[in-house]
């Protein structure tokens, strides 16, 4: 099987931004309309490990495309610098994080070899937060998956019991030793998509603090790869999708 992979410009009104896209073109080449994957970043932007990541989802016989929220070039190279590129999205979700979130979807929508009813998304650390808010907005994705992720409510949302309920399936894959991320911080979200009446999974793992699926981040206090871990939550994320897409 050959694969394509390659970085592709596509737009926020008239912000530019960067994606990495990868495909099995042999599946394409047969007319096949394919399930697709998006994958949301992490503090630095996207890097080499979202697009390993996305290469590997290909690999597996899915569309998969590394979305790129911050803007071509917008990348950061220190945690101070991330915090930053993170601020105005975090200050700003129903308006230009959603804007960005809405932007990836429509480009692989436009896609001619993507199945528009078998889209799902991946989010790491602040790319957990993006997916869980996909969700939220009920944009028409099967599933997300949030590893080590946000989950902190929309700001000045509407109890959640008044909103229609989540139709996307939602897998969370929590680190026990995340010290980032308070209990009940992860009480709450559950609390929230209970009364979104949706359909999730919450999965703690231990020893696993936050950034345990990622090799080469800054091994900071409750921070850290955790091999098992990763293997483990990327196993779930299969499942998930085998259940509510067929590829």
């Amino acid at each position: 099987m050959t694969f394509v992979k390659k970085h592709i410009d596509y737009y926020d009104g008239t912000d530019t931004l960067e994606g990495f896209l990868a495909y099995p073109s042999d599946a394409v080449k047969n007319g096949s309309k394919l399930t697709t994957v998006l994958v949301f970043h992490a503090f630095a932007g996207m890097t080499e490990f979202e697009e390993v990541r996305t290469a590997e989802l290909a690999k597996l016989g899915f569309v998969a495309f590394a979305a790129d929220v911050f803007g071509k070039g917008k990348r950061a190279k220190s945690i101070e610098e991330g915090r930053e590129l993170i601020k105005p999205y975090r200050e700003t979700r129903t308006t230009l994080l959603k804007n960005r979130l809405v932007a990836a979807l429509n480009y692989v929508k436009s896609l001619d070899f993507v199945d528009t009813n078998k889209i799902c998304a991946i989010g790491y650390c602040f790319g957990g937060l993006c997916v869980l808010d996909i969700a939220r907005y009920n944009l028409g994705l099967a599933a997300v998956v949030s590893f080590h992720g946000g989950y902190d409510p929309i700001p000045d949302a509407q109890p959640p019991e008044t909103l229609e309920p989540i139709k996307t399936s939602i897998l969370i894959c929590h680190g026990d030793a995340d010290s980032h991320i308070p209990v009940e911080k992860c009480l709450n979200l559950m609390k929230e998509l209970n009364a979104r009446k949706a359909d999730w999974q919450f999965v703690f793992y231990a020893d696993a603090k936050h950034g345990f699926t990622m090799p080469d981040i800054p091994g900071l206090e409750g921070v850290g790869y955790h091999e098992k871990t990763d293997k483990r939550s990327w196993t779930a994320m299969l499942n998930l999708f085998n259940e509510v897409v067929e590829k």
